[in-house]
């Protein structure tokens, strides 16, 4: 009896997670960010280099994890749960906005926010972001991930052609695909003093 009393503790719901309907979830949810999801979703946005504004990935979380804990049993690892939660928030806003792209739909007011890194760091208009979104998110991986890791990591190309899969050459051609659907100019080839590091 007292296994079972344990295993029952175990796999029951934190307070934060407990209610009868989303609406109550959700509101014990947005109390001080218990699950992270803030923090969670900027990481896996880096992991899976997709490019979606954090705070709409966070927005969505949220309500994913309202809609699930009042239907679904207590996970054995939450943390793994929550993650699995930050991915389906993600692949919903990636399907969402080439949806809307597809049918040119103007912009929600969840998509209507400044994008920081587009619209400050890289000068892209507001008006643009779900495009270019969707294009680079469209990409393959090795062009996302060269962007995640010389643009928003600030790594440097040695660091990423020692540690990636590619050599200069490649890792060139894939952040120029990158930059691509973004509408910035890109260069013809990597300077000769870079060209080093491993080959394919």
């Amino acid at each position: 009896m007292e296994e079972a009393s344990l295993g029952q503790r175990r796999a029951a719901w934190p307070s934060f997670l407990r209610g009868a309907t989303p609406e109550e979830v959700q509101a014990r949810l947005s109390q001080g960010d218990p699950l992270r999801l803030t923090e969670g979703a900027a990481r896996r946005l880096r992991e899976v280099w997709i490019l979606l504004e954090p705070d709409r990935v966070t927005s969505r979380a949220l309500g994913v994890c309202a809609n699930a804990a009042p239907c679904e049993d207590p996970p054995q690892d939450l943390a793994e749960w929550t993650l699995s939660k930050i991915d389906l928030a993600i692949e919903q806003l990636v399907h969402a906005d080439r949806e809307a792209e597809s049918a040119d739909l103007g912009l929600s007011p969840e998509q209507d926010v400044q994008f920081p890194l587009l619209t400050e760091s890289l000068m892209l208009d507001p008006a643009l972001v779900r495009t270019a979104s969707v294009a680079f998110n469209a990409l393959d991986p090795l062009p996302r991930r060269a962007f995640f890791e010389l643009i928003v990591e600030g790594r440097e190309v040695a660091d990423c052609v020692e540690k990636g899969p590619w050599d200069a050459d490649g890792l060139y051609a894939a952040i120029q695909t990158a930059l691509g659907t973004l509408g910035l100019d890109v260069r013809s080839g990597p300077p000769e003093d870079q060209k080093q590091g491993k080959r394919k």
